[in-house]
């Protein structure tokens, strides 16, 4: 029995083995990749894309999707004993179920079920209206605790990197990396001027500034102690074959986490939800 869609609602194959399901409301527009449980754009009508996506993203079953935000589960990183499991989880290149699609004046309500790793199991429940909200749930089916690490790898759209600047860092802690050292943010906005790789322990909600289309984007999280920032600057960007050479322009990833020290421990039967809001508004 087929899932039944409200208007604006409508499911299509991006490519094999890749189903998409686009949301067409009166004031935004978004597209969702069940596989990943990704959600690739939204658009509000008049604005530019909250998302980037990359003009090269592979969409292939077993491929993580570059760009959106791609959905980093049960682990964040390199899998601390396997390293051949892959980078970030398993989350991102497994299909997702559709459960319920709901539409109202505002926006869409959309649930997901995700895939089942070991004693952990994932669900997703997406919010679009003039705000995008996600809520990552974990729950541990087994009867010994577990460890989970996560993330809600959002790929923020910019007009241009130049001028653009990240605020609510002042004074936090985080991990560099690149480096693999930990350091401490000084009071001024972080501008991006080389490659950038960090987990961090803000204090409170972070602000994407964006001078090229004079906006900015705050994202206002729950159930998270962590974000990571991540730029790949000049060389990866040309080094990564599914990111334009100048694609590192264009984007900056703020990532609402459960990373570094933020991993959490999930006792038998227990469950934990990852939140963010991610909230566009002019600059003023």
């Amino acid at each position: 029995m087929s899932l039944p869609l409200p208007d604006g609602a409508t499911l299509s194959e991006l490519a094999p083995g890749v189903t998409l399901l686009t949301l067409a409301h009166d004031r935004f527009d978004a597209r969702l990749s069940l596989l990943g449980g990704q959600l690739l754009d939204y658009t509000r009508h008049g604005e530019p894309p909250l998302l980037y996506l990359s003009p090269a993203a592979v969409f292939q079953p077993g491929k993580a999707i570059r760009g959106g935000i791609p959905l980093c589960w049960p682990w964040f990183g390199a899998h601390p004993d396997d390293a051949n499991a892959p980078a970030h989880g398993v989350a991102r290149q497994q299909p997702w179920v559709l459960q319920q699609v709901m539409r109202d004046a505002a926006g869409f309500s959309v649930r997901l079920a995700g895939p089942r790793h070991g004693a952990l199991e994932a669900s997703l429940e997406l919010r679009l209206d003039d705000a995008v909200e996600l809520a990552l749930t974990t729950r541990n089916h087994s009867s010994a605790p577990a460890t989970l690490s996560a993330a809600l790898h959002s790929y923020l759209a910019l007009g241009d990197i130049d001028g653009a600047t990240l605020t609510g860092l002042a004074g936090a802690s985080y991990l560099d990396q690149l480096q693999g050292q930990l350091s401490r943010f000084g009071n001024e906005p972080l501008r991006f001027e080389c490659e950038i790789d960090a987990i961090v322990y803000p204090e409170g909600p972070l602000t994407l500034h964006d001078a090229a289309w004079g906006r900015t984007v705050t994202l206002s999280t729950a159930g998270s102690a962590s974000s990571v920032v991540w730029n790949p600057w000049i060389a990866k960007s040309a080094r990564l074959a599914d990111l334009p050479d100048d694609g590192y322009r264009h984007f900056v990833c703020v990532e609402t986490a459960n990373a570094g020290r933020d991993a959490r421990r999930l006792a038998p039967g227990e469950s934990h939800t990852l939140r963010t809001r991610l909230q566009a508004q002019p600059s003023r």
